[in-house]
């Protein structure tokens, strides 16, 4: 693991291996502490970063499959006044996750087909998904608006 933090904006590599999603965690938390984001909008991008992390690690690395996992899965966010930007790069298996059918949350639980649920909340807490693929690797940037502020300027 690799740390950077510089005034609004962190960043960090993580290993290709579940047991990062810990680490990523911390520095999730600890990056919406330091940029004051309200416990709610921590919680999503929490949800959200960890979903796409895990992804990354179990699909985009899977055994014998050419990737560049050593480079690992780098993670940036930064804070742009009311927005929060986070970016995911990693060297696994090309996937857009924009053109990932949605989930058909009206089929019983027990009849749904396995995955699609994590994007679907992926793309249900963040205002914008980009996607492209540069030199090998996957760059998903994500773009958050933050609720606008009480009139007593408490956040929502």
């Amino acid at each position: 693991m690799t740390r950077r933090t510089l005034a609004d904006m962190a960043e960090i590599t993580l290993r290709t291996d579940l047991a990062e999603l810990a680490t990523l965690a911390d520095f999730v938390e600890r990056f919406a502490a330091d940029s004051a984001l309200p416990a709610g909008v921590a919680f999503q991008l929490n949800l959200v970063l960890d979903e796409l992390v895990t992804n990354a690690i179990e699909y985009g690395h899977p055994a014998g499959a050419a990737s560049d996992a050593a480079a690992g899965v780098r993670l940036r966010l930064q804070r742009d006044g009311d927005v929060i930007l986070a970016e995911v790069i990693d060297g696994g298996i090309a996937f857009d996750p924009r053109h990932l059918p949605d989930p058909d949350l009206t089929t019983p639980l027990e009849s749904r087909r396995i995955g699609g649920l994590g994007v679907h909340l992926v793309r249900r807490y963040v205002d914008e998904i980009d996607y492209r693929r540069e030199n090998g690797r996957n760059h998903v940037r994500l773009r958050k608006r933050l609720p606008p502020a009480r009139p007593d300027g408490a956040p929502h």
